[in-house]
């Protein structure tokens, strides 16, 4: 199954995009694919994707943010409470942007998330083919 939904906020003077895109593999993984920024704005539709997957029987989940160019508390947030839901080694999320690598790093939750540079690793880590990064 393949979902995405698409919205756009205002900015000043521009349109910033913002979409979440699911697709299911056949082994009950999820990837979750996020573009554009993830903050108080549009932390809400990131949750609602990430609770319909574990809902739908989601067993392992992957959190790809290639595309988001910033992330706040209220993002975090969400990741961490999805993570909480999981068993340990269930989710993992795909973030080589240094921005984004220092904002978990400095939060705190760099040690909490199972972070991979590519979809690959994270796919690997989740599928119990990876050990856990630390």
């Amino acid at each position: 199954m393949l979902r995405r939904i698409d919205t756009f906020g205002a900015t000043e003077s521009r349109p910033t995009a913002f979409a979440i895109m699911r697709r299911e593999l056949e082994d009950g993984t999820s990837v979750v694919s996020v573009d554009g920024e993830l903050d108080l704005a549009s932390s809400p539709r990131l949750k609602w994707m990430l609770v319909e997957c574990l809902e739908a029987g989601c067993k392992r989940l992957v959190i790809d943010l290639s595309h988001v160019a910033f992330l706040d508390s209220t993002a975090l947030g969400v990741l961490v409470a999805i993570n909480r839901r999981l068993d340990e080694g269930q989710m993992a999320i795909v973030c080589a942007r240094e921005t984004l690598l220092d904002i978990f790093e400095l939060s705190g939750t760099a040690r909490v998330f199972a972070i991979h540079p590519t979809l690959g690793d994270a796919l690997a880590r989740v599928r119990g083919q990876l050990a856990q990064a630390g």
